[in-house]
Order: C-alpha cells, then structure tokens, then sequence
C-alpha cells in the first residue's frame, strides 16, 4: 500500500503545467541530405511537438506542457557522445523537461542510429533520466555509398513520436533497426512519373561507377533485351603550354624562389563496348583539368572546370556525343546559412538536403538524347527525341547481393571498396556476385531501343565518375 501511494503522489503531486526547456537536435558524422533538418519546416516541428506534448502530459498527470519556440540544432564533424545535460535555468515548482535527439553514425562501422534522452527535474532535483535508441537501416547499400535522401517528413514525425513513447515507457521498448525506404515506394514513384512502361532488370558487375571494366544486360522477363561489356583502354593526358608556367620557371631559375602556378591539362579516357553481336563499339571522354602548380613542389590540387564530353565511334564514324554536367540543388530554408568546417570545407547547413543531379546531353546519329540522375531520390531518367524511354532506380534489389558499383556492405555495415579497375570480363553468372537495377522500358520496346538506353546509361556512368 505504501508503494502504491508513493507511485500516486509521483505522477499526482505535479503542479499543473510543466516546460520544456531545451529541445536539442543534432546529426553527428552525417548530413542533412540523408537526415534532413525538417524541424526547420513550422508544421512539422509543431506537429511532433502537438505529439511529445500529449505523451508528456499523459506520463507526468499535467494538465499542459509548454515548449519553447524553437529547437537547438547542430551539425558535428566527428565522433563522440552527445552532452546531455539540463539548461541552467531557475528551478521551479513546476516540472522542467529537457528532450535530446541525436543522430549519429557508428564508430567503428556506417551504421547509422537514432538516440533519444528526456530529463526532468522538479524543484531543481532530477526526478527522470530515460533514453532510447533504434538503428536506421536503409533498405539498399546504396544509401551508404552515394547522397540519397533516408526518410520523408512523415518517417521523421513517426520515428521522433516512436522514441518518446520507447522512452517515456508508454510504448514497449525494443533493439529493432527500423528499415528505411523500400524498392515498392520506388517502383510507386516511377509508375507515377511513367505510366505506360513495363519493368525490366539491369544485371551488371564490375566498375560502372569508377569508369573502369563492367558487363551488363538487360532482362526483360526470361529474355535477354541487350548484352555488353565494357572494357576500358589506354588513358593519356597532355599539358596546354601557359605563360604563367613558363614565367614561374624562369624566375625560380632565376632567383631560387618557389613560384605557384596554373597548368590547363587534357585528360582523355578510351575505351570499347563490345554487343552480344560481336560489334565493338569505341568510346571516347575527354575532359579539362587546373593543376595548381608550385616549380619546385609540383602539383598540390587539382580541379575540373569544363564539362566532359563522350563520344561514340562505330566503324569509324561518330554515331553519339554527349556532354556530362553535374549541379547541385540545395533545398534551403530561411535559415540556410554557409558553414566553413576544417573536414569539409564551406557547405550550406539548416537544409532539407542537396540533390546533386548528373546529366548527359547530346545526340545519337540525328536523334537528340539526354539522360538524368538524381542522386538524392536515386532515380534515373532517360528520354530520346524529347520522349521518355526508359527510368532507371539505381539501388541494387538483388537480395543476395550487398553492392554498389562493386563497392560492398557487410550486414554489420563494415565497408570494402571495390577496385577502380577489373581485369578482365566481369561474369554476370553468378547472381550473389551480380547488381540488379529495376529499369522501366516502354511497352513492345525493341533491341535497338534497349541498347541505345544501355548505350546512354554507360556514357552517364562515366559521367558521375569523380576525376578529381
């Protein structure tokens, strides 16, 4: 009976209202791009207060918790453990609540978690000290590997009100990761934006994403549409003669003295796609380079400032060219700013993300073809003659496989990086060893169409290559 009352007088002695003091949201070792700041959209952050209010009210037998307008958010570059620790404030007779949120990856591995403390004091006492924590797994090691969006404003309400209730024990605890993202919303976004298509696969191994050797097909039901490999060849390069450089020379000839300077250099990658016919098709991509020289010291950076251009040769005649352009789009708020940070440099924060979106534009034979990806959505769009022909969701659906472009994640979330170049023909026979990309065609679509889209798709590859 005794037990029973001090129980009672806990939840009953309150006075009737109680203030949050502190909410406090930080991404640690992250970005916004995967963990969008939407406490930054006024719905939303109302909406999961309108929600922490009612559970706080129902734990604590309060008839109202005020909470502050706004919430102390921050990005961290590094490792580490989230101070939690109550606001200096003057205590009350009323209770004071302190709600910490904090999103971090693993520091040992790339998983990412999702941690959750409340603390309440009254009087100036520390009454409750409670926490949870759930692991976010994305569905497809893609989302480990390249900037995709993890969760909608939706999955963030519903996970923040999933973690108060964990904590405040109004809802049973667990150690489930909860899975983000799933091939089925994809599949509902490319039907929405293609209507009248039928969905193929397209099974390929090796190193599509560093430019180097890769074979690929594409499966439509138990009939191979197109086969190819592709096999990359020689690489050169060639200075473009300055008057900087050649000054910079001759003075620290001159006086001893290190002089810095630009050199402008042509990079040139060649290589040969060779079709399930026996036809070998040449490849060409050609790109400019700055080098940012010291005369004594040699090159300290380098930096891509012009577009690089794809060519096509078959049978010795130009059949495609393209040129590859890549832009970033941030989603800001009215409180975006520019950060400088020694580990990333200058880059806007207080954003519901960046999509970075590479492009290639140009023409096969007479035709005008373009083809778009969306890195932030992970979805790929190709079009020909101003015609949709085919979209492309780039995360790997093949079960048995944990890959992207050949870079690999282990179930404990531990990463290997593949090679920049294979030897040899990758073999597409071993499914455990082979990525499956859901690829959306129009209906009766031909085998010349298919290989034009793989055709399209390869130039684009190459194009999201970093040759930095």
């Amino acid at each position: 009976m005794i037990i029973v009352l001090t129980v009672l007088s806990f939840h009953a002695g309150f006075g009737q209202n109680a203030t949050v003091v502190l909410v406090k949201h930080e991404l640690r070792w992250t970005d916004e791009t995967r963990f969008p700041n939407y406490f930054l959209d006024p719905e939303v952050r109302d909406s999961i207060f309108d929600d922490t209010r009612v559970e706080l009210m129902n734990y604590l037998n309060l008839n109202e918790v005020a909470f502050p307008e706004d919430i102390e958010y921050r990005i961290i570059d590094g490792f580490g453990k989230q101070k939690v620790e109550m606001p200096a404030t003057d205590p009350g007779a009323d209770p004071q609540i302190a709600i910490f949120s904090f999103i971090t990856r693993g520091t040992s591995n790339f998983a990412m978690y999702w941690h959750l403390n409340i603390l309440i004091n009254e009087s100036g006492k520390r009454i409750v000290t409670k926490n949870a924590s759930h692991e976010l797994e994305y569905y497809d090691a893609s989302g480990y590997f390249s900037p995709r969006c993890w969760l909608s404003d939706v999955e963030f309400r519903s996970i923040f009100s999933q973690l108060v209730r964990e904590t405040l024990g109004t809802q049973p605890a667990s150690d489930e990761k909860i899975l983000l993202g799933s091939p089925e919303k994809k599949e509902e976004l490319v039907r929405s934006l293609f209507p009248d298509s039928q969905r193929a696969l397209l099974k390929i191994r090796g190193a599509w994403r560093n430019a180097g050797n890769f074979s690929a097909l594409i499966e439509l039901g138990t009939d191979t549409l197109v086969r190819m490999n592709y096999r990359q060849g020689w690489e050169s390069e060639y200075s473009i003669p300055t008057f900087s450089a050649l000054f910079a020379t001759l003075f620290t000839t001159m006086t001893g003295l290190d002089i810095a300077y630009e050199q402008k250099v042509v990079r040139e990658v060649r290589g040969s796609m060779l079709l399930s016919d026996g036809r070998k098709i040449r490849t060409r991509f050609k790109w400019l380079e700055i080098k940012e020289c010291t005369v004594m010291e040699g090159v300290n950076s380098v930096r891509v400032t012009a577009p690089m251009v794809a060519e096509i040769v078959e049978k010795g005649q130009l059949t495609g060219k393209f040129v590859c352009t890549q832009r970033s789009l941030v989603h800001a708020s009215d409180r975006t700013r520019e950060k400088f940070s020694l580990l990333t440099g200058f880059r806007s924060t207080n954003t519901f993300g960046t999509e970075q979106v590479y492009r290639v534009d140009g023409y096969m034979g007479e035709t005008p073809v373009f083809a778009e990806f969306n890195e932030y959505h992970g979805i790929t769009a190709v079009s020909a003659d101003t015609s949709l022909q085919a979209m492309m969701v780039v995360q790997n659906c093949n079960p048995d496989n944990r890959t992207f472009g050949s870079s690999g994640m282990s179930k404990s979330k531990k990463v290997s990086y593949g090679a920049s170049t294979s030897i040899g023909k990758p073999s597409l026979d071993n499914a455990e060893k082979t990525e499956w990309y859901p690829v959306y065609l129009p209906e009766n679509v031909s085998r010349e169409e298919g290989e034009t889209c793989l055709k399209i798709l390869s130039c684009l590859f190459f194009g999201i290559w970093d040759k930095e």
